[in-house]
């Protein structure tokens, strides 16, 4: 089968030519450092911010690279991953464009340290990050627009990949396979948009197709729709459209 990580074209180029899981940038160029250290300094001066505050658990998830659980209104546990120790990858493109298409920076950990920062320095004109940290140089992407690309990984093996919660994937994707012919196309859209998988090893760039998403309205709206235009010039993002999608349940 084939699975979809989505990304920003910040990211391109590094992709392309090394694959993707290779480098990760959260740890690689240390930008969960840099998410620490912002979130110390944001204890100390948003507390008052109501947008920190309603971002305060995740950020505190991702730094301590947990799951966080909530409860919904019926009671039931529910379990978001903010772990960023691999490559993650889902099981729909539509899943894929919803990601990127809500983060510009095709980085979840990157969107939060560039936003925390701007809270801060909006309190704190002269607060700086640390230079032996900041390796990415998060400042670079303040206020600038990145496209959002779609990477398709071709030809994945069950043994290649994992659930999010650590299940086998040739063992989900055997579920799956039986499950599939019964389920309805809304069925398929609310549980499958939710498929992810963790690779296990790097993937190598010839296994790699890319796509920019253009896109129409917000993910959470249902008049959202989105296009994948194929890249055949990572330079300049020029692009031939391929595949079109709409919400419409």
């Amino acid at each position: 089968m084939n699975l979809y990580h989505g990304t920003s074209a910040i990211f391109l180029e590094s992709i392309r030519k090394y694959g993707l899981g290779t480098i990760n940038p959260n740890f690689d160029f240390k930008n969960l450092e840099v998410l620490k250290f912002l979130r110390e300094e944001a204890e100390r001066v948003l507390l008052d911010n109501e947008r920190y505050l309603n971002w305060r658990e995740c950020i505190l998830a991702m730094v301590k690279q947990t799951d966080l659980v909530v409860k919904n209104d019926r009671g039931e546990k529910l379990y978001f991953n903010y772990k960023h120790d691999g490559i993650y990858a889902a099981y729909s493109a539509e899943r894929a464009a919803i990601y990127t298409c809500s983060n510009k920076y095709g980085s979840e950990i990157l969107e939060y340290c560039v936003e925390i920062y701007k809270m801060i320095i909006k309190v704190n004109s002269d607060f700086r990050l640390p230079t032996e940290i900041n390796l990415f140089g998060i400042e670079k992407y303040i206020d600038i627009e990145h496209k959002p690309i779609i990477v398709e990984i071709q030809n994945v093996r069950g043994s290649e990949i994992e659930t999010e919660n650590g299940q086998p994937g040739e063992k989900a994707l055997n579920a799956l396979e039986i499950a599939l012919p019964n389920m309805t196309k809304r069925q398929k859209f609310e549980e499958l948009q939710f498929l992810n998988f963790k690779f296990l090893t790097p993937i190598q760039p010839d296994r790699l197709k890319f796509y920019e998403v253009e896109f129409h309205s917000q993910p959470k709206y249902r008049d959202f729709e989105w296009t994948m235009n194929k890249i055949t010039d990572s330079a300049d993002l020029q692009s031939v459209p391929t595949i079109k999608f709409k919400i419409s349940l």
